[in-house]
């Protein structure tokens, strides 16, 4: 999460795009900057980050991602709504080459939802499989600059935090039931990115470059 925040500083000042996907290593948790985590969860590896959202269990295998761009570029959707449907639909179809079908994630009945945790509370970008929530996403947004953050579950969340209280186990997820390879995945998900810029860049941007990290 440290790595983004340097990542999006310098992005910003050589006003140049960027994409981030890894494979998550050890089981952890990350919680926006602006909610607390819960004291029972401390001894657990944790950290803070800059997107909004509710607190997010990461398992070893799953895949996390980030991306900013400039808000005025004629290369990706201007607005917040389209950015985000250009993103869903890029990693929706990234599953879909290896058969794994998705859906967008419905609105939640009241009584299911806890803003305090990104598998109970559901907005209109992320995607589930049998109604498992296995893609979050959250932003940022500043004046000039989107910043997206989020995280691909492949793996299921009870296999790594089965130590915790039993309470959280109510927001925990599912994973992708195939077990895919996350570094095939990720391979789908940079090739998609590098052709987008590549049938979008024109010559009005000669000079414009596009950062994809690993």
């Amino acid at each position: 999460m440290a790595y983004d925040a340097q990542l999006l500083n310098h992005s910003q000042q050589q006003q140049t795009p960027f994409f981030r996907f890894y494979c998550w290593k050890y089981p952890g948790l990350t919680q926006s900057n602006k909610k607390p985590l819960p004291v029972n969860l401390h001894h657990i590896d944790h950290a803070q980050r800059l997107t909004g959202g509710g607190l997010v269990f990461h398992c070893p295998g799953d895949i996390v991602f980030s991306h900013a761009a400039p808000i005025h570029t004629h290369l990706l959707p201007k607005s917040v709504k389209q950015r985000c449907q250009w993103f869903t639909t890029l990693i929706q179809n990234s599953l879909k080459q290896e058969q794994i079908t998705t859906t967008l994630a419905p609105n939640l009945a009241k009584a299911d939802q806890n803003i305090n945790f990104c598998a109970a509370y559901n907005n209109p970008y992320e995607l589930t499989i049998n109604q498992s929530k296995i893609m979050g996403l959250a932003l940022k947004k500043t004046r000039d600059w989107i910043f997206i953050q989020g995280v691909i579950h492949t793996q299921p969340t009870n296999h790594w935090f089965s130590q915790i209280p039993s309470t959280y186990q109510r927001y925990f997820t599912q994973g992708i039931p195939s077990n895919p390879s996350a570094n095939t995945l990720i391979n789908h998900l940079k090739n998609a990115i590098k052709q987008h810029f590549k049938t979008n860049i024109t010559n009005t941007s000669p000079n414009l470059t596009t950062k994809t990290f690993t």
